[in-house]
């Protein structure tokens, strides 16, 4: 695939509030019932935004169902379940009537690092997430992402992603063009290649290496590297092969940093955005 030119993207700022929270639930760990939390959707700006997007969203691990109200007594959810993703698909839109309203959501790329999907009932659940891809191409121009550990699409969702206009799912290791951005992307975690979404080690970093050499300007994993220096916990196999790619930027998952950006000395750039939801604008500098 041809590489159109393009400035490296780079992020410059990212707001310390949130402009939105959004409720949900979720299984809280070791049994202990449901745990109510907020999701939060962050504001930022960045250098190298080509013109044909007004904006970029990237979102990961949202692993929730939305609202806090729908919980009985016993801590048993009842009443109609909402995938938190599809709650923030809509939320976004209110966000940019109120406070970006000179932007075209048909100009806006959402990047989605996997995990979209949850059982209240059951921690670590896995599932189908197809409900949030539909609630974001509703309401974006282009959708693009990868899957998690836990994103179980059926054959059926998988088949109607790929035939879906303005969504690119990848399936497989790859990379593709949207407004001038060469988008890569690389699913699932290292781990037993019989599990849904893992794959061996040795073939997990040759995908990246494979990817890596065709210069993306962004490149989505759901698994995170550790950022040793910084003391950002992940995996240390993808912080290796991602020395000396610089002016790149990586957005990920999977597991949680407390700062969501990592910036590295040669222009390396790691957004994490585990459980957290950011839109991001074109610099006054730009």
């Amino acid at each position: 695939m041809k590489k159109h030119p393009q400035k490296p993207l780079k992020i410059v700022d990212i707001a310390r509030e949130p402009l939105e929270k959004i409720p949900y639930i979720t299984a809280a760990s070791k049994g202990a019932g449901i745990s109510y939390e907020w999701l939060p959707v962050y504001w930022g700006e960045m250098l190298g935004l080509p013109g044909e997007l007004d904006a970029l969203i990237i979102a990961s691990d949202l692993q929730g169902i939305a609202g806090h109200e729908n919980v009985g007594a016993e801590g048993v959810v009842k009443g109609p379940q909402r995938l938190l993703g599809e709650e923030l698909a809509e939320t976004l839109v209110l966000l940019f009537q109120i406070h970006l309203s000179d932007l075209d959501p048909a100009k806006v790329m959402v990047c989605l690092c996997g995990d979209l999907y949850t059982d209240p009932a059951k921690r670590g659940s896995s599932g189908d997430p197809l409900p949030v891809w539909r609630a974001f191409q509703r309401n974006f121009g282009f959708v693009t992402g990868i899957s998690g550990n836990h994103d179980l699409l059926t054959n059926d969702g998988e088949a109607e992603l790929g035939s879906a206009e303005g969504i690119h799912f990848f399936s497989e290791a790859g990379m593709m063009m949207c407004g001038g951005l060469a988008v890569a992307g690389l699913g699932g975690i290292i781990g037993r290649a019989d599990k849904p979404n893992r794959m061996a080690e040795a073939d997990y970093m040759k995908r990246l290496r494979q990817l890596l050499r065709q210069s993306p300007d962004i490149l989505l994993l759901h698994e995170s590297p550790e950022v040793k220096p910084q003391g950002l916990p992940g995996n240390p196999g993808i912080w290796k092969e991602l020395q000396g790619a610089s002016k790149l930027m990586v957005c990920c998952g999977h597991i949680h940093w407390d700062m969501p950006l990592a910036e590295l000395d040669d222009g390396l750039q790691i957004l994490n955005a585990d459980g957290r939801a950011f839109i991001f604008t074109a610099a006054a500098l730009d």
